[in-house]
């Protein structure tokens, strides 16, 4: 990906001065969800960070560092703006380093050629309480860095101005306020308001933040995650209920806030920009005749766009599986279309075209993220968890696919809407599995008007 060496002891510079940022466990940046952190913008392999004191380190050497104190990073970082921070990232090395914005007062765009300076770089002035000026400039080499440099210095200053942090402050003071106007009333009367003026709220606030205006919708964000943690505790309640109905009502409540948004979940727009749409770049949601492999070359940032989609549907996917094999509900795998479906409605909105996901998963594999996409020779893909002893006709598999065949053996004699109840499974998928058992020797099928029945091979046990 980067030319760029990937030494254990890095230099002295602003870069490794900054906090380390957590990350999911898929390897993208964790945003601080209980303080409603929202992606905004992101660029590729575009920034350099340099600190506007050559001489003074605008901080202490970190530890594993050796060297003199060099004012610039050697290297062209990702820049990522959340409702909350500056997040630089070196993508050979997967570091993700940080600037809350609470540390910074004024931001400032400056820069860009002159009479003096005819090559002169686009930057951003960031004027922080604890490092001082931080600059960070788009190198000349890059295609429009002004109108990239102005995107990025758009965003920075609306996070600034709408100071998101601090909405969970804002939030307890509006209920301080408003349990003080309640406080006058007492008995049925001060129940009856508090109802009334609860439902009269949450229809406000519906109506707009959900009204299509995306600033509205972030102002909102905090109180909206209120909403969604009172039906998480409703959720609980119904669990612990012995009732058949509550159950019910509990099953409804977990699929709809399993599936609902992704705040990690920027557009293609937001991640690479106009460049998504270049020529060899493929963009408008893969209705370019190039393959994939002529992306990759010409363009980087298509590529890590498809990168980031896969890690975002691995952290999505996941945690799902895992529960599903657990509660016996599932067993690690899934149609693409069905991926399709599921990745899409919990995106809301922002949803990616068909040849978009196609492009991700086939990274899923190589990223060594636990999930693998795996073709059928019927040509069914599939999405899987890697640690699931599925048949799945893969030629690196095969020690998985005798495990598993033992088991299917063991059910047979099945159809495959029989073998689709215990394995979990749509028949569709459990017929794929049949077919792979028996193309290892392992079962064999008897046709019937009725159905397809397939039964263990003799043979194979006789040991002909």
């Amino acid at each position: 990906m980067s030319s760029v060496s990937t030494a254990s002891t890095p230099d002295w510079s602003p870069f490794y001065c900054l906090p380390k940022a957590e990350l999911t466990p898929c390897g993208l940046l964790k945003l601080d969800t209980a303080d409603n952190e929202v992606e905004m913008i992101r660029r590729n392999s575009l920034i350099e960070l340099r600190h506007e004191n050559t001489n003074d380190p605008m901080a202490p050497c970190p530890r594993g560092i050796d060297g003199p104190w060099i004012n610039r990073t050697s290297i062209v970082l990702t820049i990522t703006i959340t409702t909350h921070r500056i997040v630089l990232t070196d993508s050979s090395t997967n570091d993700y380093r940080f600037i809350h914005l609470s540390n910074v007062h004024i931001v400032q765009a400056t820069g860009g050629p002159s009479f003096q300076h005819p090559f002169g770089s686009y930057k951003i002035v960031v004027s922080t309480y604890t490092y001082g000026d931080l600059l960070l400039v788009v190198p000349n080499s890059v295609n429009r860095s002004k109108e990239k440099r102005d995107v990025i210095f758009q965003q920075l200053e609306k996070a600034l101005i709408r100071k998101q942090w601090e909405q969970a402050t804002r939030m307890q003071e509006q209920q301080k306020i408003q349990q003080q106007k309640q406080s006058t009333k007492v008995g049925v009367d001060h129940i009856l308001s508090k109802h009334h003026q609860r439902h009269a709220h949450a229809s406000k606030l519906a109506d707009t933040a959900l009204s299509g205006d995306a600033e509205q919708l972030l102002t909102q964000a905090g109180e909206l995650l209120q909403v969604i943690q009172k039906y998480t505790v409703l959720l609980q309640k119904y669990q612990k209920s012995g009732n058949q109905d509550d159950d019910d009502a509990a099953q409804k409540l977990e699929g709809l806030l399993s599936d609902m948004g992704m705040t990690s979940a920027l557009t293609k727009s937001q991640q690479v920009g106009n460049s998504g749409n270049s020529t060899g770049g493929g963009g408008g949601g893969g209705s370019s005749s190039f393959g994939y492999g002529s992306r990759k070359r010409n363009n980087p940032a298509l590529q890590d766009y498809y990168e980031l989609t896969a890690r975002q549907l691995a952290d999505f996917l996941l945690p799902r599986f895992h529960k599903q094999i657990q509660t016996g509900q599932g067993s690690g795998i899934m149609t693409l279309t069905d991926v399709y479906c599921l990745f899409n409605r919990a995106r809301g909105t922002n949803l990616i075209s068909p040849e978009d996901l196609r492009q991700a998963c086939e990274l899923l594999g190589d990223l060594n993220l636990g999930l693998s996409q795996r073709t059928f020779p019927s040509g069914v893909i599939v999405v899987q968890l890697d640690k699931t002893l599925t048949l799945t006709g893969g030629t690196n598999n095969n020690k998985n696919n005798t495990t598993t065949g033992d088991s299917i053996v063991q059910l047979c004699p099945t159809t495959a809407l029989e073998a689709s109840h215990v394995l979990k499974l749509s028949p569709f998928l459990a017929m794929e599995q049949l077919e792979e058992a028996e193309r290892l020797g392992l079962v064999c099928r008897d046709v019937t008007l009725e159905t397809i029945r397939f039964y263990p091979n003799k043979f194979l046990t006789a040991g002909w």
